[in-house]
């Protein structure tokens, strides 16, 4: 499922060429300092690797993949990359998306912890003040959208959504629901209103009874 070798070029051609077009880190050491993974002179991401016959468990509840020195070398602009210098990967998703796609895997709880510390985490939060007189300006001026809010409404995905869709209806008895009125209001004008003795429940009761005559149902 994952693998850090170079695939052999005559037995698999186009995952070859997939893995020395995406999977292969870029030479780091004394001669090109000015790589990215140069850290105050150190590499950073410990490229090249050491040459290993199996896969290993590691302390840190990483893996320690397996890279042969099987005799297997690609050539670019002068450098030579060997198993050291590949990338960890899986070979079904690199011929599926074509791509630079890094894959490990998670295999202790130390990993796990390592990885929802980052799922978990929280969006980033700042505390800001903003004083003017127009409140739309304001408004505008002190929105904020994150990358996975953005990403959400470029897709126009749901925003929101209810489950299960149920409203709750107040319950009254027939004629005894609550009535809203103000207090310079006779009793004539309130009885007066129009749909006075409609209610959310009474309207549902009627809703239902015209949709549902076709299925017998009784209210």
């Amino acid at each position: 499922m994952i693998s850090a070798q170079l695939s052999d070029p005559q037995l698999q051609p186009l995952l070859y060429t997939k893995v020395t077009k995406y999977m292969l880190h870029s030479p780091c050491d004394v001669n090109n300092p000015q790589a990215k993974c140069m850290v105050n002179g150190k590499y950073s991401k410990c490229f090249p690797k050491e040459y290993r016959e199996r896969t290993d468990w590691a302390e840190n509840s990483y893996l320690l993949y397996a890279r042969p020195d099987n005799g297997l070398v690609f050539e670019c602009n002068g450098a030579r990359f060997t198993n050291q210098y590949v990338v960890l990967y899986c070979p079904q998703l690199l011929l599926l998306f074509d791509c630079h796609l890094n894959v490990e895997i998670s295999a202790g709880l130390g990993t796990v912890k390592y990885l929802s510390k980052y799922i978990y985490k929280g969006p980033d939060r700042a505390t800001i003040e903003i004083r003017m007189q127009d409140e739309i300006k304001a408004h505008l001026d002190g929105q904020f959208i994150g990358p996975t809010e953005a990403y959400w409404k470029i897709f126009e995905f749901n925003m929101y959504r209810k489950s299960p869709a149920v409203q709750r209806l107040p319950i009254h008895l027939p004629n005894e629901h609550y009535v809203n009125f103000h207090a310079h209001q006779t009793v004539n004008e309130v009885l007066a209103r129009q749909n006075m003795e409609k209610t959310q429940l009474t309207t549902w009761f009627d809703y239902n009874s015209a949709h549902d005559d076709s299925l017998g149902l009784t209210y």
